[in-house]
């Protein structure tokens, strides 16, 4: 495959540190950036829809959100200007005694100051030493409604990248999602780290990457927060702000269909979707264009596994899913790969209820999250949209971007399953408008629909295209997958909508059994 090397002129400055954000319009390029003292090189191999051939001169900045390569034609090297960058050896942690080394134990960290609103509810802070190392010990302090938080100070150099991470280790009755906040509020930014992974010796983990935008220096607020709990307990290690590259963009080509389709036409919509360099073509329920039953070797899948090969991109299809065996019938979606090969599929939650009663179709029993070369996806059919389960599950599952094949859906509906669980979707319909809404709810053919949105600065869709094959429609749009606003943005992730984030739950009260319970209830009282 063809080698494009892209040689970034620096002015003697670090790209790595430097705040670019390098915008590739396809899933299967995003580049590897190198720095170097003056000069740095991004370099990849071009797949799927990728970059095939660049020129002109980019300007990019450090804001990660609103950065993107502009002018994308032809082939030959590439210039960059880059704007705000990091001098070199700029990492050490910004944090002050954020290894709680200084200070005596038993006493509250030096440099650190406990603060909450009211002080009955304000959990006990203190050093304590374990093997040598400086620790923060937090503690409950027998309150079930505790909350505050110690906090500290920081300089920042403004129009920068940090990754802000901490090291902690937590008693069995805490949960990091629901009783630890971990934030950085700087200028114009509120943000903090809402994912952990378990390091598998008794600790945990949490990272971000944390933009702050303007110009020339600011202050940071570092703050612990620990709340809801009368007897757990947290051990911090470390917790550490240091200068670090900017998110890149994670671009993917996808394209949904509108209309009646039959396996005749079917091959005309991938031609079409190839030719426009696609990394995800999703066909609608009854791709087949009828009801007519089918196994995972009947003609509609050969057929999707055939295109999917031949044209190097991911297609999905709904079929009625017929398996002698068991006797049953199934409203399946199904997802082949690059290669043609079974991905895996997902049978429909909620069948319409015609489908059930009349047809015979057998409800599914599990969501489905699948892991591909651009990202994470999941899968609703349909009926499925009128609930808010399927949807919210398989975010909670880290999908990025939701397949949604169906005969007929409710449009208005899709802003609120995408900007609840912070998460893509791609619509093909028989008897409805097709469309793609990103993390923010927007059509991406409308997105100026509602003013009542108020998301950061930024590009999360480009390159739209309606593109008409006889009676079948086929949208097609490139989505950034590693950036994600949410719909009401009001200075940082912490000051927003909550939009998927697990711990922007601030409640003592959890609803959920009682509605498990209001559902198995049939008779009225």
């Amino acid at each position: 495959m063809r080698q494009i090397g892209f040689i970034l002129s620096l002015a003697g400055f670090l790209l790595p540190a430097a705040g670019v954000r390098a915008h590739v319009p396809g899933s299967s390029m995003i580049p590897r950036i190198s720095g170097g003292s003056g000069i740095s090189v991004v370099s990849g191999t071009p797949g799927g829809s990728g970059v095939h051939g660049t020129q002109g001169v980019f300007d990019i900045r450090g804001r990660r959100d609103v950065s993107t390569v502009r002018g994308m034609a032809g082939a030959g090297p590439v210039q960059m200007r880059v704007c705000d960058s990091v001098a070199a050896g700029d990492s050490i942690n910004l944090i002050p005694n954020g290894d709680f080394s200084k200070g005596a134990p038993g006493m509250v960290p030096e440099g650190w100051q406990p603060e909450a609103k009211r002080p009955s509810l304000l959990p006990r802070f203190s050093k304590i030493e374990e093997g040598g190392q400086g620790r923060l010990l937090i503690e409950g302090n027998g309150r079930a409604d505790a909350v505050g938080y110690i906090q500290t100070r920081t300089d920042l150099v403004l129009g920068r990248t940090y990754l802000f991470a901490v090291h902690f280790r937590i008693s069995s009755s805490i949960n990091p999602q629901r009783n630890l906040l971990f934030e950085c509020a700087g200028p114009d930014n509120l943000d903090g780290i809402f994912t952990y992974t378990k390091t598998g010796d008794g600790w945990v983990d949490g990272k971000a990457k944390i933009y702050f935008p303007g110009k020339g220096k600011g202050k940071a607020a570092v703050r612990i927060l620990f709340r809801f709990s009368d007897t757990g307990r947290v051990t911090v290690g470390t917790i550490s702000l240091t200068p670090t590259t900017p998110v890149p963009p994670r671009w993917v080509r996808v394209a949904c269909t509108g209309g009646i389709p039959t396996l005749t036409v079917v091959p005309a919509i991938a031609e079409k979707a190839a030719a426009e360099k696609t990394d995800l073509l999703l066909l609608p329920e009854y791709m087949n264009g009828d009801e007519s039953y089918e196994t995972l070797e009947g003609p509609s899948c050969t057929l999707m596994s055939k295109l999917a090969r031949q044209y190097h991109m991911y297609i999905a299809g709904g079929i009625v899913r017929k398996v002698d065996s068991l006797d049953r019938l199934f409203n399946t979606v199904v997802l082949y790969d690059r290669n043609g090969e079974f991905a895996g599929m997902y049978d429909k939650i909620h069948p319409y209820s015609p489908e059930v009663n009349e047809a015979g179709i057998t409800p599914g029993s599990r969501t489905l999250v699948l892991q591909t070369d651009f990202g994470k996806v999941g899968f609703m059919t349909c009926y499925d949209s009128w609930f808010t389960d399927v949807a919210e599950l398989v975010a909670l599952k880290g999908a990025e971007l939701i397949l949604f094949p169906n005969a007929g859906y409710y449009r208005s509906l899709m802003p609120a399953r995408a900007t609840d669980n912070n998460v893509r979707i791609l619509a093909s319909s028989l008897y409805v408008r097709n469309g793609i809404w990103d993390t923010g709810g927007r059509d991406v053919l409308n997105p100026n629909s509602d003013s009542s949105s108020y998301l950061q600065p930024g590009e999360t869709f480009r390159d739209v295209k309606s593109i008409q094959i006889g009676k079948m429609n086929l949208l097609v749009s490139s989505l950034d997958l590693n950036f994600s606003p949410s719909p009401h943005y009001n200075g940082g992730t912490l000051s927003s909508s909550p939009a998927g984030r697990r711990n922007r739950r601030d409640q003592l009260y959890y609803p959920d059994q009682d509605i498990i319970r209001e559902k198995e209830r049939w008779w009225t009282e």
